[in-house]
């Protein structure tokens, strides 16, 4: 899409980004816990093998689609299909693994996919430039590099569904009377379900409250909207302007913050499960808090590289925990609420925190900014780890003499 914009004149290209930006994210904000109570509701393979077919279409229209009317807004409304079906995808594939391994295995299975997941995305985005850059597709086959990755994108959903297909899950069926919760009901759902997804969000809501773990997993969401908001908008224009690294050191240091990601996800699979996994959580907050606030101070680019190196490991832990906490947690009945409300939460607040933290830092040192939120996420993790220890002693019975 990035290739796809480049060929508008410039004046024209910030403004295109940004609407990239919100035909991303604008699905899951509209439609992030609606998508968790449908998908509670179907048969959680079935939505996987569909929205990969049709992302499958979509790939493949919208070079179809801008070589016939060479606008981009038509283009647009297919990004936010495939992001729309990709809301209903992620969130039943999250709520889908407990019922694929033992759940002795859950954490090395998430770490598994946390692996493969960012080893993916950074594959992904290192071979993107080679494919569209490369000259042959115009030459042997006429049409332009972008046109080609969006036709390998969606062979990579055809194969993906094919594979999601013959894959063997048992899923429990919720038993219901009405027809309007069955799956044939989405057309009734819309008629006369409204005040259904409302109490079921609720339902969602009231037990992520009563159930401890899920509302620990739930928390430790804002210390990393916070961590990311911080690094989306303060870091990247420090490195980029004020050290003049430029958008090739950015994009260097984003390697580098992968492949800590990588690291981070094998050693939380290798051994994670030897310590107790909100504490673990908790510590890598620290880590991430304190370089937060070393990140200001230093102006060598490979003590840079260390800390993004770094702080990639410790972010791992925290998203495979989250992950896990919810899978052990949560009822296989509602857990695509969960994880479509925790997608909902966090993409909603990290643009809210972000345009504060990009407001504030107008008039205020960014040196500080650093400071003080690194400050806020380490005492979070402390609070947290307080609770957790009260926790644990009050449900410790006295001995009685």
């Amino acid at each position: 899409m990035i290739a796809l914009i480049g060929l508008f004149p410039k004046n024209r290209t910030p403004f295109l980004l940004s609407l990239l930006a919100i035909f991303i994210t604008l699905p899951v904000l509209v439609f992030g816990p609606i998508a968790g109570v449908l998908v509670d509701r179907w048969h959680k393979k079935n939505v996987m093998v569909i929205c990969d077919a049709l992302r499958m279409l979509c790939a493949l229209a919208i070079p179809l689609v801008f070589a016939l009317t060479h606008n981009i807004y038509p283009v647009f409304a297919l990004v936010f299909a495939m992001f729309l079906l990709a809301l209903f995808f992620n969130t039943a594939r999250s709520a889908i693994i407990p019922n694929l391994v033992a759940k002795k295995r859950i954490l090395a299975a998430n770490s598994v996919i946390n692996l493969i997941g960012r080893g993916a995305t950074f594959l992904g985005m290192l071979l993107g430039g080679v494919i569209i850059d490369w000259r042959w597709w115009k030459a042997a086959l006429g049409i332009d590099g972008w046109a080609a990755a969006f036709i390998i994108d969606a062979l990579t959903f055809a194969i993906s569904a094919v594979m999601l297909y013959v894959m063997k899950v048992d899923l429990a069926f919720r038993k219901v009377e009405e027809t309007h919760l069955q799956a044939r009901g989405l057309y009734l759902l819309i008629y006369n379900g409204l005040r259904k997804i409302i109490h079921d969000l609720l339902d969602a809501v009231k037990s992520i409250i009563k159930i401890r773990d899920l509302l620990f997993a739930i928390c430790t969401i804002f210390l990393m909207i916070i961590a990311g908001s911080v690094i989306y908008v303060l870091v990247i224009p420090i490195v980029q302007q004020e050290m003049a690294w430029g958008t090739s050191g950015v994009g260097i240091l984003a390697s580098v913050g992968a492949i800590g990601l990588l690291v981070g996800a094998y050693l939380t699979g290798i051994a994670g499960h030897h310590y107790d996994l909100k504490m673990t959580m908790l510590v890598c907050f620290v880590v991430i808090g304190g370089v937060l606030i070393a990140f200001p101070f230093l102006n060598n680019f490979y003590v840079f590289c260390l800390l993004c190196l770094i702080g990639g490991i410790a972010i791992s832990p925290v998203f495979i925990g989250q992950d896990t906490l919810i899978h052990r947690s949560a009822d296989e009945l509602i857990r695509g609420r969960i994880f479509s409300l925790r997608e909902w939460i966090l993409n909603g607040s990290f643009a809210l925190v972000a345009l504060i933290i990009g407001s504030v830092a107008t008039f205020v040192s960014r040196r500080l900014l650093f400071v003080f939120f690194g400050a806020i996420v380490i005492l979070g993790a402390a609070f947290g780890a307080i609770a957790i220890n009260r926790g644990k002693s009050s449900a410790v019975p006295s001995n009685s003499h």
